[in-house]
Formats: C-alpha cells, structure tokens, sequence
C-alpha cells in the first residue's frame, strides 16, 4: 500500500497559518524596505553596424510604489552614423509612471498603462538644439521582468519638433533587477 498526495499544505511559522504553494498570492511590496523595492533594468535598441551604424542604449531605474504602480527615470542615449557623415547624437532624460490595469487581466495579464515625459538633445558636427518637452501616454505588456509599450506622442509634430518620425513610439524592455 502507498499513498500519494499532489498538493501537500505549508505551514507558515511566523503566524501559523496553512496554505498551499501554488496559491498565487501577491505580497505587499509597502511591507518591504526601500531597497527591495527599486527596479533597474533599461533597453538596448536599433543595433546595426556598417552603414549607418545605430547603437541606442536607455538604463533605466523605478521605485514600486505599490504592487500597481512603479514610478522611474530613464536616461536615452542613441547614436547614428552614416558613411562619409558626422555622428548624430541624441540623448536626454525621461520621467515615467507605470500603473497596472487589472480589469484587463480577463484579455492579457500583466498589462500596464504608461505615461511619460522626456527632454531630448540633439548634436552632430558642432550643431546642436533641444526638443520641446515630449509627453507620451500609451499601454504596455509585461512578462518576467520583459516588456513591450506602444506610446502616444501628444506633442508630436512632424518637422524637428520631436525626436521621432512618428507620433506612435514602441519600446522593448524592462526591469531586469
């Protein structure tokens, strides 16, 4: 005669509870230290080496606020270079807020809205400007860590006014640590 169980419960020494490991029960981030609570993490995009050659690194760092909301910096920096041309360069600061939309679970987990505003600069051959204060808004999927958000550039108007070549901005990234 064997006995077999699949599931067997734990008990909790600090308050003497039962429950079992597969629960998915989310801790409180409140109850940790500030330290466990900061994020780091950042996005490696637009590698490609010959002509042009585009490296654009963002690290970036966040505070978990709560279990639903991270609020963060980020530092961009990209870097262009064509044959027969001066580097471009265009770096600068962004804020952001990510906060998670529960009542999306029932489509995709761990989905997020995020809001941002970000300063660019540009340089290139002893030229240089800045861009007006960008303001994006948008949603984004999170998986371990890895993420992927679709922004909306409300300040967006073709011509030098913004860093990019389109009011839609997509971002892969994440925190990592």
């Amino acid at each position: 005669y064997t006995s077999a169980f699949a599931q067997t419960p734990v008990v909790i020494k600090q308050d003497s509870t039962v429950r079992d490991l597969d629960d998915e029960e989310e801790y409180d981030v409140r109850d940790l230290p500030f330290r466990e609570r900061i994020r780091f993490g950042g996005g490696i995009g637009g590698l490609q080496f010959g002509n042009p050659t585009v490296i654009a690194v963002s690290p970036m760092v966040g505070y978990q606020v709560t279990n639903d909301l991270t609020v963060g910096l980020a530092v961009d920096y990209q870097y262009y270079k064509y044959r027969y041309s001066v580097a471009q360069n265009q770096y600068g600061p962004r804020a952001f807020g990510q906060y998670r939309l529960h009542f999306l679970d029932s489509i995709a987990s761990k989905m997020f809205a995020q809001a941002e505003l970000q300063k660019y600069y540009y340089s290139a051959g002893g030229y240089s400007f800045d861009y007006p204060i960008q303001t994006l808004a948008g949603l984004g999927i999170g998986y371990g860590g890895f993420q992927i958000t679709a922004l909306y550039n409300f300040t967006y108007q073709n011509g030098v006014s913004s860093p990019y070549g389109s009011p839609i901005v997509l971002r892969i990234g994440g925190f990592f640590f």
